[in-house]
């Protein structure tokens, strides 16, 4: 059963991209009727092909987006981390979710009632913009994925992935791997052996140091 709460953590929010824009004004609108759910790893946050009912922001852990073909043949084709909204777009045009929402970690999420994100974007311009530059940003992450898996190698798509996970201006650092290593490899298009190895060969190459969940970046910028 999933724990709730009405107490987000306030400053996590001001520090995601879309309230850092939206400002204060409209984080408190769309706060008032919001709750809190923890989930535990495995949980589902909702189907594919499921109208939504909430829009949802990644307090802490991994979500990842599994989308499932007729045939039954499933992946994971993205993962979201802490600060991030995610499939915006469902809620705001009301229709349905193509992909399922997974819980690949211990997760604590923001949940948004869906008409009010609608009637906050339709009166606030302030959220209007941020709603903007979410999809924006998400509709270049969609391009450069495509750009990844039709162009780029299997060590190159692990590089940049990793590369990500460090904040630019730290030049190194720790990129967390929190997750299950077939749900990275399946957003990266390859297999968890390719996986393997192409991490083992970015070792060898003394651009990382691997350990169970992490990998310790040493050069972010030669990675990327």
């Amino acid at each position: 059963m999933p724990t709730t709460s009405r107490t987000p953590n306030l400053e996590l929010l001001r520090r995601s991209p879309f309230f850092a824009t939206a400002g204060e004004a409209a984080m408190a609108r769309l706060l008032r009727p919001s709750f809190t759910q923890q989930l535990p790893r495995g949980a589902i946050l909702f189907d594919q092909n499921e109208l939504p009912d909430f829009v949802h922001l990644l307090l802490a852990g991994s979500v990842g987006l599994k989308a499932e073909a007729e045939g039954g043949t499933a992946t994971c084709v993205e993962i979201f981390g802490p600060g991030e909204l995610f499939l915006v777009p469902a809620a705001v045009l009301s229709l349905p979710y193509l992909a399922s929402g997974l819980a690949l970690t211990d997760v604590r999420v923001l949940m948004i009632p869906a008409e009010t994100f609608r009637e906050g974007i339709a009166q606030d311009p302030a959220l209007a913009r941020a709603t903007i530059e979410l999809l924006s940003r998400h509709w270049r992450l969609m391009v450069d994925q495509v750009v990844d898996l039709k162009l780029r190698p299997a060590e190159r798509r692990v590089a940049r992935f990793l590369a990500r996970r460090v904040p630019e201006a730290a030049g190194a650092g720790a990129a967390e791997l929190p997750e299950p290593r077939a749900a990275i490899a399946a957003r990266l298009g390859m297999t968890p052996e390719t996986l393997s190895r192409a991490l083992a060969a970015l070792e060898q190459q003394g651009l990382i140091r691997l350990s169970a969940r992490r990998a310790d970046v040493v050069d972010r910028a030669r990675l990327a």
